[in-house]
């Protein structure tokens, strides 16, 4: 799983984005203050650091003629330009494609903070940053009603308004920045993790929880019909090793599920497209209308469209996963046939 990955999760999933743009903005900017690079009052300069789309500059353009902001027109080319170098690092340096391995990743255990300046090393401002560029970040991000408004308390969110009028340093931002931080690391990305550990869609864990549950009911019913059912012969209670397969099989399959992963992709180190990938993948699988139907049922079965996982992490971490559900499934069955071995329902006939 990379940065780009978690990018599109708060853009699909959780509709959070700006928090991520907004962080890697100021990493950028605190990187370039540090330098020696931040220019006070500058016009017309561009900067890589800010991850901003053509929309969001249209609108913001907009909301500053309504308000009546007296500002100095800026060159269409310029303009164009800088849009056009904002959309080249959204594709290509900070918001990498998932198969691609320019985007730092975020395995098991490593800090959010640490992939973040990873990537802001390829996003190092090769010019100063200029003030028109922190303007322009105040109204996207903090000003109250922005296209992106963060969500910060009324408090902070005045104090760094306030600071930023006099002052261009980044400690002004710091307190925005942390608080940012700290939903993305203790928020954010935790729910990333769970669900992109997860190798299968809602509906295809769906429909592996059923028939784990189904599989469990049957071995009960397996039991309680050899140990009840009038039978000419004999009614050994050994016969309750027959359920064991169907108890094993049924809580393995409910384990997994109930950790977001399927059991039988599990065992072949595959997974099926991730919430966010598929909109990614919406226009290519817009076919016709006769093949609707068909999306939707596969959508419930493992055959659906299919992945290796490449993360050498997240493969040792779904191994882990298949052999905690194979060890509980064992576990519950074994304690199973033990219990009704010795319950006194058995009549042994001959």
């Amino acid at each position: 799983m990379s940065l780009y990955d978690f990018y599109m999760y708060l853009k699909y999933i959780e509709h959070s984005s700006e928090n991520l743009e907004f962080y890697m903005w100021f990493k950028n900017y605190e990187d370039a203050y540090a330098r020696g690079m931040a220019v006070v009052g500058e016009k017309n300069l561009r900067s890589t650091g800010s991850v901003e789309s053509v929309s969001s500059q249209a609108t913001l353009k907009k909301s500053h003629s309504a308000e009546g902001h007296e500002e100095d027109e800026e060159d269409p080319e310029v303009a164009k330009e800088t849009l056009a170098r904002i959309s080249h690092l959204i594709s290509s340096d900070a918001l990498c494609s998932s198969k691609s391995s320019c985007a730092p990743a975020l395995v098991k255990g490593a800090n959010f903070e640490d992939a973040a300046a990873a990537t802001s090393k390829l996003l190092r401002p090769a010019v100063p940053i200029a003030r028109s560029e922190l303007d322009t970040v105040i109204d996207l991000f903090l000003r109250p009603g922005a296209e992106k408004e963060l969500n910060l308390p009324p408090a902070l969110r005045q104090q760094a308004i306030a600071e930023l009028q006099t002052s261009s340093h980044p400690s002004a931002l710091k307190p925005v920045a942390d608080h940012v931080y700290g939903l993305l690391r203790n928020c954010s990305h935790r729910n990333f993790v769970r669900l992109g550990v997860g190798n299968g869609t809602f509906e295809t864990l769906c429909v592996a929880t059923m028939l784990g549950i189904v599989c469990t009911i049957a071995g009960f019913i397996v039991v309680l019909s050899r140990a009840f059912a009038p039978y000419r012969g004999a009614h050994t209670r050994w016969e309750v090793f027959a359920a064991w397969p169907l108890w094993w099989l049924g809580l393995s399959l409910i384990l997994s599920g109930l950790r977001g992963s399927c059991f039988f992709l599990l065992l072949f180190s595959q997974r099926q497209m991730l919430p966010w990938e598929r909109f990614d993948d919406s226009a290519s699988t817009t076919g016709a209308s006769q093949w609707t139907i068909v999306r939707k049922i596969s959508r419930l079965m493992i055959f659906d469209r299919r992945l290796k996982v490449k993360e050498r992490h997240l493969r040792r971490l779904q191994r882990k996963i298949v052999l905690q559900s194979i060890f509980g499934g064992a576990v519950f069955a074994t304690s199973g046939v033990l219990l009704f071995v010795f319950l006194p329902i058995w009549r042994e006939t001959i």
